[in-house]
Parts: structure tokens; C-alpha cells; sequence
């Protein structure tokens, strides 16, 4: 399944005037015979020569005029490495008549209805190259190969245009938000650059603590909001927990955050929005190599042409956290060194015979592995998980009007762990004299999940519609199984809880979507999707947008609703889920399946280097699976059985806004702010889950001087909600005689923790150097969390102390952390 953004084009105005049937003439003196021939009933049947004549020409000056019109079609690329240009602006002028249109995330625009027997002008521009002009006597046979050459002006800030060109995350589509490669090398890094961080500069993105990457989307989980590499779902997208994104930023071309369930996410098929990364393609002007290297990882790409249209890019990854620790720890800097380890591998391969004709091969693995053990050696807990992903693309045209893309893929998910016990340590004066290494079983689980995909999508332009219908099959299989020891299960702050699930389902859809002009600056979008999940439920999920467009502004409505038989086993409400991301799927074993509607109204608009969106969406989700939330839900284990859970509902509504700004000498601004108020009900109880913030700010600024740029971001939140402390009452504990003092909560995540503020600010300064044949290099710095403040993730309440002190204790997010690396490309 490919992801992309579908884009009307507008076609050329054209006014056909035929000569309509001249009406039959009569007479008042008409003789009684001839009247009686006029109304029999025979030569009402059968039109007199002129009349037959009349009609005639006028279907002859119809089919004239549409023999007369064809299609033009092509592919923009870059001059230099021929990469595909994406969003770029295509117009035709032919006389008096006029169209417009976009290229797709491939390159290729198709714009019909142009006069085959005229001279025409194609212009195509886009930001960052030069502007693209050829005048033609006649259509071309075969389609025009667009290639743009770099603007010698680059800028290293964000780039934020009035017009829908690469940078500006808000103006490239009218639904979405898309992050290019530029933008997400732009924004402070934490680490390194990242892919899923930089989407959560989008007001419908939001990450439930410093620690996972993810963002939440309008509410939602991340079970409802997939990510897709290529085309294909890549599980469990992040390493480090969640801490970093599992996709080298170095190979990404974009990622696009779908936050509604318009055209776009209809294809996919998903409960809250999609996240698409589309990867480069390898350069065809010769071999490269690029990478980077900082504190914590280093990554290396490598690619080039391969005889005549064909293309590769191979880059790894791996970090060094394990050894770096070791050193520190025979140093005597830190107690115990840290053993966790990431690396992943990503290739593809892209053939192109011409015109819109290619087919792609894209493959990624990576593994993770941690092992933890307490300061005695008597405990330890050995974590191995690994992710894979494979894809096939192929595109070709059909007939003049059409595009035809077919995708196949797999992607798996694997998880394996031990947890053993029962050491045995004796110390004098600190010195080991006796050790017994843990052999007793307290924790052992094994995990995977899977899905198979083919998808395929036909888009066809006619004339002021453009129809896409596809077709879609896929099939789930999740097994899961997980135990604890009673010694374990009793610790407290286990993360997992027993676990024993075995599902495989099969997805069967129709989808299908028009996008239309329908005259006086209004548009329209509708579609539909059909589902069969096999052995459960037949579905249909429609979706319906009316826009407006003005000189500088446009609206819309919408209203649409989606559907997905996928639960997660994540309790998003146990306090260790923000701090581990991870999630593990699996199909619902019964009706009904897990639905959301939702509406939404937006409005857009842009002069003078500023851009501005807004939208408002009210959200309503029906048939979750959640679990009851107990009388301890922050300390439940964070990963459950959801057959076991109930039925649940919830609800989201907000008012989103973004901007883009750009002000000349180097100044660049991006910002986003969000208003939400979302809720869960479970049974007869309705709460505030614990990841989300009513109010969230976002500011991004960069200034470029010179070579060298300047880039800041300031984040400033309200608090989560938690359940606040209404009194401390003793209790006393039978036979003992002793006195306990036990806090007494209110209503569940009725308070709210203290408001979160962070501000990163990074440097990047390009040096050109003459290495390998020459190429660039670009030291960089940032710092997180500059001021190192103060913000939490929780609250616990605690009796501590031998008179039994309730405290409250707060679980801090990231403290400041500077982060320096080198990136390279020769």
C-alpha cells in the first residue's frame, strides 16, 4: 500500500458551443392529410432529414472537441542524483485556456484535458530549484521528463513558503503535516536527528513523556495510529524504549502525519490517523557515502547506479551505549555500566524504465537487547526484540488518464525474555566473598506479531475529477505469551502481567474516493471503504469533505469514520507505560469491532510570508478494549490480557492551530498550539486518561548567517492529570497494635501535575571539504532541556521513613543533556 498524498488537478478551461436541434417549423394552414401524417405515430418515431442533419453536427463538434484534448503526463526529478521531486508545482498554458497540478511523493503529474492540436507552455516549480519552463508545438507522445536544477541559494533554516513547497510542514496538503528531511535536520536533536520527534511540532501529535518518541494522535494510541515504512507497517518504530526512532533520518525523504481519516488514511485503514515514511531513493549520478557520528550512535549509508535506471541505498546503524557505560564504569564515573545495545539495517532498490514506469524493493531490520541485573548480581533480566519489514512497489500507467500502483510486503515483530533469580551474594567491608548465580525462572515470556499485506490502487484523472479505487488484503497474526513467578508478580512495579494470546485474522477491503471540482471555487471529497474481517464483521466506513477555495484562504467540512479490529495489550493508564513504548497487538476475538467517527472543520490561510492553519474535530470512539481501573491503576502492570478487558468508550474534541513564517535574513518561525479535552468511559466510570494534555504551545525559530544556523525550541504544556491527595487517614494494623498511615485519593486524574516548559536549542555549521572526491561536513550541538527544569511524568505517594511519612514523590522527565556529533556526506 503506498500512502500518498492524491492531488486534484485542475484542467485547462475549455468552452465547447455547438449549434442545438432547430425546432420543426409549422404552419396554421396545414391540409387535413398532411396534419394526419405529422401526428401519426410513425413519424414521431422517425426525425425528419433536418433534424437528423442538426444532430449530427452537433455530436461531430463534441467529438472533435474530445479528440482534440489529451493528456499530457511526466515525472520531475532532481538534474543531479534524478531523485524524485515531490509537491512540485505543475502549470499549463495553452492560449487562453489554463490547469494546474502537483507531482506525487514519486514525481509523476498527469494533467488531462490538454488540446492535442495546439502549441502549449509547461512551467514546473518547486522550492529549492530553479523554476522549470519548456514551450511545446504539440503533445508529446511519451511523457516529459522534468529536470530541475538546485537554486544556488541554499538555506539551512526552516523553510516555511507561502506557496506548497518542501519545508513548509502545512502547506504541502490540506489534511496533513509533512516533515521533510531538511526540517527534521533543522530542529534541535535529542540524540540525533529524528524521524517521529519532528512530527510532534504538528498540534495533532502529542508524545506522553520525554522518554517515548511516539506521539499520540487526537486523542488516540498508538495502537490506532500505524506506523508505515515504504508502504508496509513497521511495529514498534523506536528503540531505547521509545526513546529514539528505529528509521535512519539519513535515508528518510519524509514523514507525513495523517491526523483524520480523510482520501488518504482511507487506505489504510486505521482507527486514529496514519504516520507514513517514505525513504529515498538511491543516487543516480554516482556513489556516495554519508553518515554521522555522536555520544550514543553511529550511521552509515552508502549508494549509487547500478547500469542503466537502476539505483541503490543501503545504510546502517548501531549504537555504543554498552561499551561507552563499560568505559565509564572501569573509570570509576558510574557504579554500574548500562548492557543494551540497538542496530538496524535498511535497503533499497529502485528500477525505473522511463516515464512513470518503476518498481521499488525496500527491506529493514533491526534487534535491540538489554540485559539488567541488581547490584548484587542476585537478580537479572535478559530483554531481546528485533523488527523487520519488506516491501514491493511497482507503478505503471494505464492508459493516457490512469496510474496503477501495486504493493506487496511483510513485517515482523519478535520479543524474548528471561528474568531469573535466587542469587545469593555475601559481602565483608564490601569485598564479595561468596556468590551463587540466580537460577530460579521469575519472569519468562516469548512474543511475536505479523502482518502480510497486497494492496492495489488505481488513480484515474478525468477531466475535473480524479477517482481513486483500490484494493486491499491482509492478515494479522499475533501470539504472545508471558509468565510470572509469584515471587516476581509480588515486587512491586512489575511491568508485565500473565499472558497467553493466540489470534490470526484476515482483512478484506474496497475502497474507493473522488475528488472533484464542482464549480464557483467549491470542491469535494467522498469516499468509501468496505471491510470483511474474517469471521467477525462486515463494515463500511464513508467519508465525505466540502471545501472552498478564495484568493487567499480556504475551508472545509468533513465528516468521516473508520474502523480496525486491532487492540493493544498496553494499559495506558499503569505508570510504566511512560516509560516504555512498546506495544504488542492482537486481533479482538469478538464483535464489536472498535470504531471511530469524527468531524471536522478547518480553515487555512497565507500572505506575506505567513501561513496559517486551523482546524476544530470532535472525536467519538466506541467499542475499545480497556481494562477496569482498580483501586491502584498507576501501579498495575502496563501490559495485559485485553480479552480479559471490557468494552469501553471514550471521546475528543480540540482546536488546533499552526503557522508558518518566514522573514527574510535567515529568519525562519514554525509554531503549533492545541486545545483537547479527551476521556475515556469504562463501565460506569469516565476519567481523563493519563497521557493526555489539555494544552499544549510549540515554537520553533532558526536563524542562518553565513554557513552557520541557529535553531531553538520551546515547549511549554500543561501538566497531565493525576489523582490528587485528599487526606492521610491512620489506620491501625491487628494483631500488631501499630499504626499505619494510609493516603485517601479523590476522583481518579481529577488534579493535574505541574505544567511542563523545556527549551532545546541546537547549532549545525556545513563545511565543504575536499575528502573521498569531495563532499560536506557538518559538525553539530544541542542541548535538551536547556535550563535543566523541572518536569515530571507522575506522581506516586509513598510512606516513608520509620514513622511512616506519606510523601509525595514525583518521577522527573529529562534534565538537561547536550548531545555533539558529526555528520558527513562525500
Amino acid at each position: 500500500m503506498s500512502c500518498s498524498t492524491t492531488t486534484s488537478v485542475r484542467p485547462l478551461s475549455t468552452t465547447i458551443r455547438a449549434r442545438g436541434p432547430t425546432s420543426l417549423p409549422t404552419s396554421s394552414s396545414t391540409s387535413p392529410g398532411s396534419q394526419r401524417r405529422h401526428d401519426s405515430p410513425a413519424s414521431k418515431r422517425r426525425p425528419t432529414v433536418r433534424h437528423r442533419s442538426e444532430r449530427r453536427r452537433m455530436t461531430s463538434a463534441l467529438l472533435i472537441v474530445v479528440l482534440q484534448q489529451a493528456t499530457l503526463a511526466g515525472v520531475v526529478r532532481d538534474s543531479i542524483d534524478l531523485e524524485p521531486v515531490a509537491f512540485a508545482q505543475v502549470s499549463v498554458v495553452a492560449g487562453d485556456a489554463a490547469g494546474a497540478g502537483s507531482s506525487d511523493r514519486f514525481g509523476a503529474f498527469v494533467m488531462p484535458n490538454i488540446p492535442s492540436g495546439q502549441s502549449f507552455r509547461l512551467e514546473v516549480t518547486a522550492f529549492g530549484y530553479e523554476p522549470w519552463v519548456r514551450s511545446y508545438d504539440r503533445l508529446p507522445v511519451e511523457p516529459v521528463r522534468v529536470l530541475l536544477h538546485p537554486s544556488p541559494i541554499a538555506l539551512e533554516g526552516i523553510e516555511v513558503l507561502t506557496q506548497g513547497r518542501a519545508g513548509d510542514p502545512i502547506s504541502l496538503s490540506r489534511d496533513a503535516f509533512v516533515v521533510d528531511s531538511a526540517l527534521m535536520r533543522t530542529l534541535p536533536t535529542i540524540l540525533e536527528t529524528d524521524v517521529l520527534r519532528a512530527t510532534a511540532v504538528s498540534p495533532s501529535a502529542s508524545a506522553p513523556s520525554d522518554y517515548a518518541a511516539i506521539p499520540y494522535v487526537r486523542g488516540g494510541t498508538s495502537e490506532g495510529t500505524p506506523v508505515l515504512l515504504d508502504g508496509v507497517r513497521l511495529f514498534n518504530a523506536f528503540h531505547l524504549g521509545g526513546f529514539l526512532s528505529a528509521v535512519n533520518a539519513e535515508v528518510v525523504e519524509r514523514a507525513t502525519l495523517l491526523p483524520g481519516y480523510g482520501a488518504d488514511v482511507l487506505e489504510v485503514g486505521s482507527l486514529s490517523g496514519a504516520i507514513d515514511i517514505a525513504t529515498r531513493d538511491g543516487a543516480r549520478d554516482g556513489r556516495h557515502m554519508a553518515g554521522s557520528v555522536g555520544l550514543a550512535s553511529s550511521r552509515l549509508s552508502l549508494e549509487g547506479p547500478v547500469g542503466e535506471g537502476l539505483s541503490y541505498l543501503v545504510d546502517g546503524r548501531r549504537t555504543y551505549i554498552d561499551g561507552f557505560t563499560r568505559l565509564l564504569e572501569e573509570g570509576g564515573f558510574i557504579e554500574q555500566h548500562v548492557p543494551y545495545f540497538f542496530q538496524d539495517l535498511h535497503a533499497k532498490v529502485t528500477k525505473d524504465w522511463g516515464g512513470l514506469r518503476r518498481l521499488s524493493v525496500s527491506a529493514y531490520a533491526n534487534s535491540e537487547a538489554l540485559g539488567h541485573f541488581d547490584s548484587q548480581r542476585t537478580r537479572t533480566l535478559d530483554l531481546q526484540w528485533g523488527n523487520a519489514a519488506f516491501s514491493i512497489h511497482y507503478r505503471d500507467k494505464v492508459g493516457a488518464k490512469g496510474l496503477l500502483d501495486a504493493t506487496v510486503g511483510r513485517s515482523r515483530f519478535s520479543s524474548n525474555l528471561l528474568g531469573l533469580g535466587g542469587g545469593q551474594a555475601s559481602y565483608l567491608n564490601g569485598v564479595l566473598l561468596e556468590y551463587e548465580a540466580p537460577i530460579d525462572t521469575l519472569l519468562s515470556g516469548i512474543g511475536s506479531m505479523s502482518e502480510d499485506r497486497a494492496d492495489l490502487r488505481l488513480t484515474w484523472h478525468a477531466g475535473r475529477a480524479t477517482v481513486v479505487a483500490g484494493a486491499q488484503a491482509t492478515r494479522f497474526s499475533a501470539a504472545h505469551r508471558y509468565d510470572l513467578d509469584d515471587e516476581f508478580e509480588a515486587d512491586d512495579g512489575y511491568f508485565f502481567s500473565p499472558l497467553d494470546l493466540r489470534q490470526r485474522r484476515w482483512r478484506f477491503a474496497g475502497h474507493s474516493s473522488v475528488d472533484m471540482e464542482l464549480g464557483g471555487r467549491l470542491s469535494s471529497r467522498a469516499g468509501l471503504r468496505v471491510d470483511r474481517f474474517a469471521g467477525l464483521a462486515t463494515t463500511v466506513s464513508p467519508f465525505a469533505e466540502l471545501s472552498y477555495t478564495g484568493s487567499w484562504w480556504d475551508a472545509r467540512l468533513s465528516a468521516s469514520q473508520s474502523r480496525q479490529t486491532l487492540a493493544s495489550v498496553r494499559n495506558e493508564e499503569a505508570l510504566g507505560a511512560s516509560f516504555l513504548a512498546y506495544d504488542l497487538l492482537v486481533p479482538v476475538s469478538s464483535g464489536p469491532v472498535p470504531r471511530n467517527t469524527q468531524f471536522s472543520v478547518g480553515w487555512e490561510g497565507a500572505g506575506r510570508g505567513l501561513r496559517i492553519r486551523v482546524d476544530a474535530y470532535a472525536r467519538t470512539l466506541a467499542n475499545l478494549r480497556l481494562p477496569a481501573l482498580g483501586e491502584m491503576p498507576v501501579t498495575a502492570a502496563a501490559l495485559g490480557d485485553p480479552s480479559l478487558w471490557e468494552v469501553a468508550s471514550g471521546t475528543a474534541r480540540g482546536i488546533e492551530a499552526s503557522w508558518s513564517w518566514q522573514g527574510g535574513r535567515g529568519l525562519a518561525a514554525l509554531g503549533s498550539y492545541r486545545w483537547a479535552r479527551v476521556s475515556r468511559t469504562v463501565g460506569d466510570r469516565t476519567y481523563t486518561p493519563r497521557f493526555h494534555r489539555e494544552h499544549e504551545f510549540e515554537f520553533a525559530t532558526s536563524y542562518t548567517r553565513g554557513t552557520s544556523s541557529w535553531s531553538a525550541r520551546f515547549s511549554l504544556r500543561s501538566g497531565q492529570p493525576t489523582t490528587p491527595l485528599e487526606a492521610i487517614v491512620p489506620v491501625e494494623r491487628h494483631p500488631f497494635g501499630t499504626v499505619q498511615f494510609v493516603p485517601l485519593g479523590g476522583r481518579y486524574n481529577s488534579g493535574t501535575l505541574p505544567h511542563y516548559a523545556r527549551v532545546d536549542v541546537g547549532w549545525r555549521r556545513p563545511k565543504q571539504v575536499s575528502w573521498f572526491g569531495g563532499g560536506s561536513v557538518v559538525p553539530y550541538l544541542s542541548v535538551a532541556n536547556l535550563f535543566s527544569l523541572p518536569n515530571v511524568v507522575g506522581l506516586q505517594v509513598k510512606s516513608e521513613g520509620a514513622d511512616g511519612a506519606v510523601k509525595r514523590v514525583y518521577l522527573p522527565q529529562l534534565p538537561m543533556i547536550p548531545f555533539v556529533g558529526v555528520e558527513f556526506r562525500f
